[in-house]
């Protein structure tokens, strides 16, 4: 019974926390949390040549179809034209069992909303996609709710359901997921660093969200140290991981060789 009050404590430690922001305005927490299952969230940033690692990404979806997402860039976005090799490559992944978000950059909130959506229109009208990553996202409070939220529901225009990950790489406020009763982003990524020590911590407000809202991307990850990560990034409530030991000044131009085992442990226990 101890215990059990002592984890009565934290979870209404955890549950004040989230009263940051009115309970209309954020989903209502549930006991089905920890039975979420953990989903591998890939920036594959590498062009798609015959050997590249979409091949390794291909069969990964196929062996494990839903569990597996990449992030595709062609060039910082949708690129300048329309890339055959893309179209294939990406239309094969999905075939695999794959899901596919297209890269967008925002600035922090500083570049254009007209330019932003535009890179989305592009995406779609270009590739076929499952939802859009927004990288470089803000996380002031006050500052960017309203123009995430447009990015979210232009999204939604297009294509009804898809996934908006909003990409701030560290610990964001829970106006950033919900605002005026309203969603911001499907998900954010709230760690993003090299620091493979697994120290850091998801902000206590998180355990009122469901674990499908945060995303953690360790980079610089040695073979030794990528289920101690993964574990890591589960036990602060995330939903989304990727580990690599690829490392700057781009982590994300390559597969680490433990990809695919670290894949089926992920499948085998989250």
């Amino acid at each position: 019974m101890q215990f059990l009050a002592i984890v009565w404590s934290v979870l209404l430690l955890a549950t004040v926390s989230g009263l940051q922001q009115p309970a209309a305005q954020r989903p209502a927490a549930t006991h089905e949390h920890k039975l979420e299952v953990l989903r591998v969230m890939v920036p594959a940033y590498f062009y798609p040549v015959p050997g590249s690692p979409w091949e390794r990404l291909n069969q990964a979806a196929a062996a494990h179809p839903g569990r597996v997402f990449a992030i595709g860039n062609p060039g910082s976005g949708p690129g300048l034209v329309l890339d055959p090799l893309y179209v294939s490559t990406f239309t094969s992944f999905r075939q695999s069992g794959g899901k596919l978000l297209g890269y967008v950059y925002t600035s922090y909130g500083a570049r254009p909303l007209s330019e932003v959506k535009a890179d989305i229109d592009q995406w779609f009208a270009w590739y076929p996609l499952d939802g859009i990553f927004l990288d470089e996202m803000d996380n002031t409070p006050g500052a960017h709710e309203s123009y995430y939220q447009a990015l979210h529901a232009h999204v939604q225009a297009l294509a009804s359901g898809a996934l908006v990950v909003g990409n701030p790489g560290v610990n964001t406020v829970p106006s950033y997921l919900h605002w005026n009763s309203q969603p911001v982003v499907s998900s954010a990524c709230i760690y993003e660093a090299g620091d493979a020590s697994q120290t850091w911590i998801a902000a206590p407000w998180a355990l009122s969200y469901p674990r499908k809202y945060f995303y953690a991307l360790p980079y610089n990850t040695a073979a030794s140290g990528w289920k101690g990560a993964v574990d890591h990034a589960f036990a602060n409530h995330c939903g989304w991981v990727y580990v690599t030991d690829d490392v700057l000044p781009n982590p994300w131009d390559t597969l680490p060789a433990y990809f695919e085992t670290m894949l089926g442990y992920i499948a085998a226990t989250y």
